[in-house]
């Protein structure tokens, strides 16, 4: 509700042009900090204690008191009186009148710079600045002492005195509240008190954000879980086809070395009969020659099928129906003549031996 603050020389300046609307060299008005002015209503602001300039009264004042000759000297201090939010409209002035009544006999009329009224800002306030002369009791007479004239002990009590000198004077408002229970705060207090509650907000956002993140890193651990799993199915199910493949080719394999055996064992009978047949007639010799050659030739296109992959359905059907058809020749040139052609009997027994049949 209420608001300390010091000053030294280089500072007071552009604060007394603040408190008095004073305009920059573009026509705007200086400000304090961020304020928002709202230029309409700047007419209606008002200065309370008696109208001097104020740098001058300064000055003057300077001159009167003993004030050491150093830059850092506080030589200004001001309260920011704001109008509490239960205040009656009706009651506005008068509040602000009693709050200058207050102040001035707590720092003394012949110390108060001015005390202005701002209504054209957000809300209502009053700038009550003053110089803090206090009783120079080692070299009598007065000096400039912000630290005497303003200590701790009024922080703490200044909204109390208030409440109650506004009681008194009929005014019904709310002084004391949850930010000023604990006494006033001077402006750099208040901003490490809204710095600290910005930080408590900023941990419990950052535990729920914390929290958050626990709870997605918990569901990415899952969803790694749920691919490990699956490349294992996938490894396990890649073993089972491909096992499953090597026991179809063994299988096919195998049916292909019992057809190639008994394609063997059938041709190689049928030519041991024709050679026999040979014997007795040299056309029958001949026959069974052609014969034999056509059965070396099947057996290299089955010995050539073995070496490449395992041959398509139909394609087996197709060889095993040229086998068939072979035998039914073989048993239509059967000789007639079984005493015939003796001589090509050797002939076609080192041709069978040569092929190792």
């Amino acid at each position: 509700m209420a608001n300390y603050a010091k000053y030294t020389r280089g500072a007071m300046g552009h604060m007394l042009k603040h408190y008095e609307r004073a305009k920059d060299a573009d026509g705007q008005y200086l400000k304090f900090g961020n304020q928002d002015i709202d230029t309409k209503r700047t007419e209606q602001n008002y200065n309370l204690a008696p109208q001097h300039n104020q740098l001058d009264f300064i000055h003057e004042r300077l001159s009167e008191v003993y004030c050491m000759n150093r830059k850092d000297v506080n030589v200004m201090c001001s309260w920011v009186v704001t109008a509490p939010e239960d205040l009656k409209p009706e009651q506005e002035k008068e509040f602000f009148q009693e709050s200058y009544r207050f102040l001035e006999a707590k720092y003394g009329r012949e110390n108060v710079v001015s005390s202005y009224v701002h209504k054209d800002e957000v809300t209502p306030h009053m700038h009550f600045c003053f110089m803090p002369v206090v009783s120079d009791r080692k070299r009598g007479g007065f000096k400039i002492s912000a630290k005497e004239c303003v200590k701790r002990t009024d922080l703490e009590q200044f909204h109390e005195k208030l409440q109650c000198h506004l009681e008194e004077k009929g005014i019904s408002c709310s002084i004391i509240n949850e930010a000023t229970k604990e006494g006033n705060k001077a402006i750099k207090e208040l901003k490490r008190g809204t710095a600290r509650q910005t930080l408590q907000e900023v941990r419990k956002a950052t535990k729920a954000e914390q929290a958050v993140l626990k709870k997605l890193q918990a569901e990415k651990q899952a969803l790694n879980r749920d691919v490990e799993a699956l490349k294992g199915l996938k490894n396990i199910t890649g073993k089972v086809l491909q096992n499953q493949e090597v026991k179809a080719i063994k299988t096919e394999s195998v049916m292909f070395d019992d057809t190639k055996v008994k394609l063997n064992k059938t041709d190689f009978e049928n030519l041991r009969k024709t050679a026999i047949a040979g014997e007795t007639a040299n056309k029958t010799y001949e026959a069974a020659k052609g014969y034999l050659q056509k059965a070396e030739k099947t057996l290299e296109v089955v010995e050539q099928k073995r070496k490449e992959p395992i041959p398509e359905r139909m394609e087996r059907l197709k060889l095993q129906k040229k086998v068939e058809d072979y035998d039914k020749a073989l048993e239509r040139c059967e000789p007639p003549v079984k005493q015939a052609f003796r001589k090509g009997k050797k002939f076609c027994s080192y041709i069978l031996q040569s092929q190792n049949i």
